[in-house]
């Protein structure tokens, strides 16, 4: 009996073990369901169980979800930007369909500003955003590329066609001549340095008429698949919080984080060809032999007929690869990422290759009180430059391009043995700088910080934040002993190595507390940031053999010059900002920074920059009462910003060695000589900001937009003026004057149609700046209206384009009035050849149109940008268009028909100056979404883009939109263009995939 009840005793445990196991297992069960807004599904809704952030998912593309639950009482909460927070029980059911409502608080949508977010809706200052969403789908831009076109009063050119290049931004208008004109980056809240890593220094690159000295992109290490938001603080009231580095705007950068709940990963995958959008039209070898013949010019005919532009322009390919991966739990949450991309320059030789990664990681401890976040990004690029400098020194051999234009177009590409067809002593031969001439550049850079936020008491935050940035760049380049510019010299290398870092400490106290109807956000900090860079640059001639490059300096025959430098700045910074809101009506913001600078004289390394400003939602008063007008609110604002942005030691006085020293004795000796004059008296540009907005919707926002006004002026601004004679130093950077920016501003947003199947919404804005210079001088330095922007070419030196004078805008150009052709074809000129004002630069104004469609699967995106009423000064026709540069050199088509006499010598005047407006579609994508739950794929995309599709201008040079380094300083001269890098029309086919 005692061994039968035993087992029937564990007879009975097992079935109940069973039954509860089968209970359990009848708990947990998949639920499935649509999320929609009653119309259309809604893509990207996170779902979460409620009290478990381990648990989540989000909706693919047909808005469906799967996730499993524990039992019928789980809460299911559906969370989504633009939406309210709905929660749903599980229930008994296995579908579970969710409709969302707008939230009629959209405009609460989180903005980054300096050191911190604030919902749109409390915002007192004039503050823009472009979402990840905004983003133009597939189009393989960088993230200055991104903007272009998409903010009001921000205005964003490309320099150049080079892969890589850099690109021209004005934030309401330029405000200095020799300070820097570029924003502030602020990347994940560490301030990045605009000229970081580009190569601009002290240091000048030998040979620098054949090797450009264009500055690089400084958020190339950034993929745009891993931006989450872009934010262009405008005005003063939002700017000021960054004191002495926000007069030229501030653009906050806000990169992809992972969720709790959420696993996903992430593929994309595009491959393109891009070819020139436009070439000069140069005479044919015909027409050569022609013109030649009937001006009686002896003519070297080689028999043959060549385009040189497209012996050195192919069809570039290019190709990018992108991997993504994030994961999150209940306390930590992370994103990776890697990215590679191949572009092929349009010039044969060009080419650039980069490589990034990134790690996002966020944790919380202590029921979500103490959160750490640690943000790196590390990126490569290897390039190989065409070299098309734009900086001629002479008349020989001065880039590709150059020869490409001017290069005999009768002439073989090769000679009888077999060796480029260079017409020795005059010309080289396009192709052989292909060969013959090297430049190599790799740059590598790196930005991290790890914040640390801890909430000890429920008003009061701590923070921490540490930032590092570290940029480098080797540059080889190598001038062959076969080629004609390296024939005499036996070979020329040049060898570069430039390194610079910083280093950043932020400690930061905030405030957050609802009293009632009163609501106080406030914050208290310290910053401290130590920038270093340095160089060295070696060039060295004469050597046996090409193979030796510059892996061998000791195989030249002379080291004809080494350089280095190593220079530091320091800033130091207390800061506040108080938030105040009453009843979410009125609201007040007051802003106050105190910068010290290492850079300014020691009277003057500190700054005070104050901001003030209000804003009153009329739509939350009582008494406004409209089912028509959604939002109405009114902004007004204050501030002073300052640019600092200078360079290191132009307030002390410096040293420098003369490399070329005297002989005594025999023997060579460096001389020490003062290289510097101190200016103790030197202090920053400070700029004061006046700004009044409205902010408006219509229809639950279906309409909304913005309108802004301000003033801002500049004092105190920075220009490298004349030294009274007699001096060994000539000139000196001193504050002598003041600009003025006035404008108006408009953003407009539709959402025209929604349907379940069809929707459509566009975007428009509209700005219109006014430029002016409104004094010159001050009590210590004459008040002389400066030259600028020195006219490039052969018979063109020591001319000027630009003049900087009083009552003016900057970029204002200045020389003789062209009134036409004598009987003889000479020129002739206004007011007896005198030079007066025959131009601007800067437009009248600028607009951009975004729109997108989408019909079920299908969508077209479509990105249009446009300006009108800038000049630009056509260098590179003023060089090209005089008929005695033949038979020494190629001109241009249209100089035969001109009239132009083959007696008249190359003058700038208004003939070459165009105008520069345009209108152009910058990119179209067409899309097509799907998915394939067999491969786990929860959402795919397939697309085409089309970048530059078209441009519409009157403007008789390759692209209008182009500012030239024609100076050699590394930085863009505004509306000139001489020998840039042609713009390239590409199209792309790409894929991303979501598992």
């Amino acid at each position: 009996m005692g061994n039968k009840l035993k087992q029937n005793l564990r007879m009975l445990c097992l079935l109940m073990m069973t039954l509860i196991v089968q209970g359990v297992w009848a708990q947990v069960r998949t639920v499935t369901g649509m999320v929609s807004d009653g119309k259309d599904p809604l893509i990207g809704v996170t779902v979460q169980v409620k009290g478990n952030a381990k648990v989540g998912t989000i909706t693919d593309m047909d808005g469906k979800y799967t996730i499993e639950v524990s039992s019928p009482g789980t809460i299911l909460v559906y969370s989504y930007v633009g939406y309210q927070t709905t929660e749903k029980m599980a229930g008994k059911n296995a579908n579970l369909d969710v409709v969302m409502k707008a939230d009629d608080k959209s405009l609460d949508e989180v903005v980054v500003v300096g050191y911190g977010t604030m919902k749109k809706s409390d915002l007192t200052g004039s503050v823009s955003q472009l979402k990840a969403e905004d983003f133009k789908s597939g189009s393989n831009l960088s993230a200055q590329q991104l903007m272009q076109g998409a903010f009001a009063g921000v205005n964003i050119a490309q320099n150049s066609g080079k892969p890589g290049g850099s690109t021209t931004i004005r934030v309401r208008g330029g405000t200095s001549v020799n300070a820097s004109n570029d924003p502030l980056y602020v990347i994940d809240g560490v301030p990045i340095d605009a000229s970081a890593g580009s190569g601009q220094s002290n240091i000048s690159t030998y040979n620098n008429d054949f090797f450009d000295q264009e500055s690089a992109n400084p958020l190339s290490m950034l993929n745009p698949n891993d931006i989450e938001s872009i934010d262009v603080l405008k005005d003063a009231s939002a700017t000021a919080i960054y004191g002495s580095r926000g007069a030229n705007g501030v653009i906050m950068i806000t990169t992809k984080k992972g969720k709790a709940g959420v696993q996903q990963l992430n593929y994309g995958y595009s491959v393109g060809f891009s070819t020139a959008a436009k070439k000069l039209d140069m005479l044919s070898g015909d027409e050569y032999r022609k013109v030649c013949t009937d001006l009686g010019l002896p003519l070297n005919d080689g028999g043959e007929n060549h385009n040189w532009q497209d012996e050195i322009m192919h069809t570039a390919l290019q190709q990018s690869h992108y991997l993504s991966f994030m994961s999150g739990g209940e306390y930590t949450n992370y994103r990776a990422s890697l990215s590679y991309n191949n572009n092929g320059g349009i010039m044969r030789g060009a080419r650039n290759e980069s490589y990034s990664g990134r790690v996002n990681i966020n944790h919380s401890a202590l029921d979500g009180k103490l959160k750490f976040v640690l943000n790196m990004n590390y990126g490569e690029t290897h390039s190989n430059q065409a070299p098309t400098s734009s900086t001629v020194g002479s008349e020989m051999g001065t880039s590709m391009l150059y020869e490409a234009y001017v290069f005999n177009p009768t002439m073989p590409v090769y000679t009888s043995d077999g060796d480029y067809n260079d017409v020795r002593p005059y010309r080289v031969q396009p192709l052989s700088y292909i060969d013959e001439l090297i430049d190599k550049r790799n740059n590598k850079r790196f930005i991290g910080n790890l914040k640390a936020d801890w909430n000890f008491y429920k008003p009061l935050t701590f923070e921490v934040n540490i930032g590092y940035t570290n940029n480098s760049q080797d540059r080889n380049s190598y001038i062959s002993k076969s080629n004609l510019l390296g024939e005499n010299s036996g070979g020329r290398v040049t060898v570069q190595r430039l390194k610079d870092y910083s280093k950043l400490m932020e400690l930061i106290l905030k405030y957050n507390q609802q009293f009632g109807d009163h609501r106080i956000d406030a914050m208290a900090g310290y910053s401290y940031q130590y920038f270093w860079n340095e160089g060295i640059n070696t060039a060295a001639y004469g050597f046996q053999s090409d193979e030796f490059k510059w892996y061998n300096l000791a195989a030249a025959k002379t080291i004809e010059s080494i350089t280095s430098y190593a220079e530091s700045n320091k800033l130091i910074s207390f800061y506040g900002r108080a938030n105040y809101s009453y009843a979410n009506r009125y609201l007040f913001t007051a802003t106050v920074r105190r910068d010290g600078s290492s850079r300014f004289g020691k009277d003057n390394k500190w700054g005070t920059f104050p901001s003030f400003a209000a804003s009153w939602r009329i739509t939350e008063e009582p008494f406004f009462k409209s089912e028509t007008v959604s939002n109405l609110k009114l902004r007004a604002s204050w501030g002073m910003t300052g640019n600092q942005e200078i360079g290191n030691y132009n307030a002390i006085s410096t040293l420098g060695a003369q490399s070329w020293g005297y002989i005594f004795g025999g023997e060579k000796n460096t001389v020490v000589l003062p290289q510097q004059y101190a200016n103790t008296d030197l202090k920053w540009e400070s700029t004061s900001q006046t700004d009044i907005g409205l902010d408006f919707g219509f229809l639950n926002n279906r309409i909304h937009g913005s309108i802004d006004w301000y003033y801002k002026k500049t004092k105190d601004l920075l220009l490298t003026v004349a030294v009274p004679s007699p001096s060994l130093i000539t000139t000196q950077l001193a504050n002598v004057g003041a600009v003025r920016n006035t404008g108006v501003e408009f953003e407009l947003g539709f959402d025209i149609m929604r349907t379940k199947d069809f929707s459509w919404d566009a975007t428009l804005n509209f700005a219109s700046n006014k430029n002016k210079l409104t004094s010159l001088s001050n009590s210590k330095w004459s008040g002389d209206d400066v030259l600028w922007a020195p006219c490039n070419g052969a018979g063109l030196a020591g001319q000027y384009s630009q003049l900087i004078m009083v009552g003016e805008p900057l970029g204002t150009f200045y020389g003789k009035k062209f009134i036409g052709l004598d009987e003889n074809g000479m020129e002739m000129y206004a007011n007896d050849g005198k030079s007066q004002i025959i131009g601007c630069a800067q437009p009248d104004f600028t607009y951009g149109i975004t729109t997108n469609l989408r019909y079920k699967n299908w969508s077209l995106s479509l990105n249009f940008r446009g300006s009108q009423g800038n000049d630009v000064y056509n260098n590179t026709a003023n060089n090209f268009m005089y008929l005695n540069s033949l038979p020494g050199r190629n001109v241009l088509a249209a100089a035969v028909n001109s009239g132009i006499s083959v007696n008249q010598t190359k003058t700038y005047s208004s003939q070459f100056i165009e105008d520069g407006s345009f209108f152009r579609l910058d990119n179209l994508t067409l899309g097509y979404d799907f998915k394939l739950p067999v491969l786990k794929i929860t959402s795919a995309r397939a697309y085409f883009t089309a970048q530059n599709l078209f441009c519409i201008t009157g403007y008789d040079g390759l692209d209008p939109e182009v500012n030239t380094d024609t100076q050699g300083r590394g930085g863009s001269i505004l509306g000139v263009d001489y020998l840039s890098y042609p713009r390239s029309r590409t199209f792309i086919f790409g894929v991303n995939v979501t598992f």
